[in-house]
C-alpha cells in the first residue's frame, strides 16, 4: 500500500501566531476602553495563538493519501478518514462571508459525496450551502491550491481504475 504524506507548513503557522499574538497584545492595551469587543477580540485572538503553538509542537495538520482513502488530521490529534469510493468529484470550494462586511472568500479544495453515502446530510447541506461543496480540506498543505486539487484528482481516478 503507498502513502504520501503532506504536512501544513510550518512558516505559515508562525506567521499566524505572531500576528494573533500582535492582535492580543494590542487589544490588551486598547481594552481600557471598556468595550466588550475589544475584550472579546483580544481573546479570541489569544485563543488562536494557543492553537498556532499546539500546531508547531505537535506538527500541525497533514493529509495523507493512501490507495483506499485519504486522511486528514489538525490540532489537537483529530482526524478524518474518507474512502475514495464514497467521492463523487473534488473542486475548488469559495467560502463567502456571511456578516455583510466585504472581506475576500476564502477558497479550498473541497469535494462532494456520492449518492447515497452515510454523512451527517445536515453537514453535506450546510457545507454545499455556505462553499459550494458538501466538504472540504482544512489547508493546502503547502502545495498550491490547484496542484492539491490536481493530485486528488489523480488519486480518486487511479482508485476508480483499480476497481
Amino acid at each position: 500500500m503507498s502513502e504520501l504524506t503532506l504536512h501544513t507548513s510550518k512558516a505559515k503557522s508562525l506567521l499566524l501566531l505572531l500576528a494573533s499574538l500582535l492582535f492580543t497584545v494590542a487589544g490588551v492595551f486598547m481594552a481600557q476602553d471598556g468595550e466588550l469587543m475589544i475584550h472579546v477580540s483580544y481573546l479570541f485572538f489569544g485563543l488562536c495563538s494557543v492553537v498556532f503553538v499546539v500546531q508547531l509542537i505537535t506538527g500541525g495538520g497533514y493529509l495523507k493519501l493512501r490507495d483506499d482513502e485519504f486522511e486528514f488530521g489538525f490540532g489537537f490529534g483529530r482526524k478524518q478518514r474518507i474512502k475514495w469510493d464514497d467521492v463523487d468529484s473534488f473542486g475548488i470550494a469559495v467560502v463567502r462571508n456571511l456578516s455583510g462586511r466585504y472581506v475576500p472568500p476564502t477558497r479550498l479544495v473541497g469535494w462532494n459525496y456520492k449518492q447515497g453515502v452515510d454523512v451527517s446530510k445536515f453537514g453535506r447541506v450546510m457545507s454545499k450551502t455556505l462553499s459550494g461543496r458538501e466538504a472540504c480540506l482544512p489547508d493546502t498543505y503547502g502545495i498550491k491550491m490547484e496542484e492539491l486539487l490536481s493530485l486528488l484528482s489523480e488519486h480518486l481516478e487511479r482508485s476508480r481504475d483499480r476497481r
